[in-house]
């Protein structure tokens, strides 16, 4: 046989195994949805806030937060609890993270956001939960749900008064749940969104998968990205590079508090600062020093709903 032909042939193989591999292994357990997990993760329990999540998560039941529907511009069925507050003075989204739902993640803040006179909507994202999909894409389809979510807040659940006026309406995103807010911002929103709270999120899809491939997983840029990127592509239909946290802040007005904790292992603490920086809007930029990733609030609960309150008191 000649030996070109065999050097063609083991090359082909090689890549096949990559592509393979990458697939199985990385991919798809990477962008495809998993089962619910528990309220309170191993994770939490070993840092000490399982009590703080369980509590806040009894007092949001208890006030029996209606389930509300959306369809998505694609066709999905998206599930969200609705809180109501007497004498509301605007409402609140708020976006969960990766392989979350929308309780888990903010169980332990809805009470405060509530006592600020402000309605709560907490939806699970595409493909967690409750709601219907298959394929996680970092922020780029669930950036549009964020509209629809939106839209429904103004239409339906807490519609104009007789004068035509809306309410202020904040949104709130964490780690993943976050970039999918800040890159809704890059999208035509209302003209009643008032402020965005942006808790620990990534600027890409691109840069956060190449940070955990290499710092977490330890291994190479090339070939696992390139080949990512083709799955990408093709079996999540959404592009790595298609859209980011940059492209979305660079013609926003709406108000902006960034958050992120200082000893954030997962998603670098310099993305914050990054996405900060981008930022054309009124902004801050708040670093709870010792939080780890999601962990800023149950961290220094004081500090954060001090910078929250004047957040919203602010911008309301």
């Amino acid at each position: 046989m000649n030996v070109v032909l065999i050097v063609f042939l083991v090359l082909i193989l090689i890549l096949a195994a990559v592509f393979a591999s990458v697939y199985f292994f990385q991919f798809v357990p990477s962008i495809r949805r998993r089962p619910s997990g528990p309220l309170v993760d191993e994770y939490l329990e070993k840092m000490g806030f399982k009590d703080l999540v369980e509590e806040g998560a009894a007092w949001f039941k208890s006030q029996n937060p209606r389930e509300v529907h959306v369809k998505s511009f694609d066709g999905l069925n998206l599930v969200a609890d609705f809180l109501p507050c007497p004498d509301a003075k605007g409402s609140i989204l708020l976006m969960h993270g990766y392989h979350g739902f929308g309780l888990k993640d903010f169980a332990a803040v809805v009470r405060f956001f509530h006592e600020q006179k402000l309605n709560v909507l907490v939806p699970d994202q595409r493909s967690h939960g409750r709601s219907q999909g298959k394929n996680i894409t970092y922020g780029i389809r669930e950036r549009k749900d964020v509209l629809s979510w939106l839209n429904l807040l103004n239409s339906e659940l807490v519609p104009p008064a007789v004068d035509g006026k809306l309410l202020p309406v904040f949104m709130d995103g964490i780690s993943m749940g976050c970039a999918t807010v800040v890159m809704s911002l890059g999208l035509d929103l209302p003209s009643n969104v008032r402020g965005c709270i942006a808790d620990c999120g990534f600027t890409s899809p691109y840069e956060i998968i190449c940070h955990v491939l290499k710092n977490m997983m330890h291994l190479p840029y090339f070939p696992i990205i390139p080949v990512a990127r083709v799955l990408c592509k093709v079996a999540g239909g959404f592009g790595m590079k298609e859209y980011s946290t940059f492209e979305a802040l660079k013609n926003s007005t709406v108000p902006m508090l960034f958050v992120h904790g200082g000893a954030d292992d997962f998603v670098p603490t310099e993305m914050s600062i990054r996405n900060y920086e981008a930022c054309t809007a009124p902004k801050k930029l708040v670093i709870v020093e010792g939080a780890s990733h999601a962990m800023s609030y149950l961290t220094d609960t004081a500090r954060c709903q001090q910078e929250l309150e004047a957040f919203i008191a602010e911008n309301c």
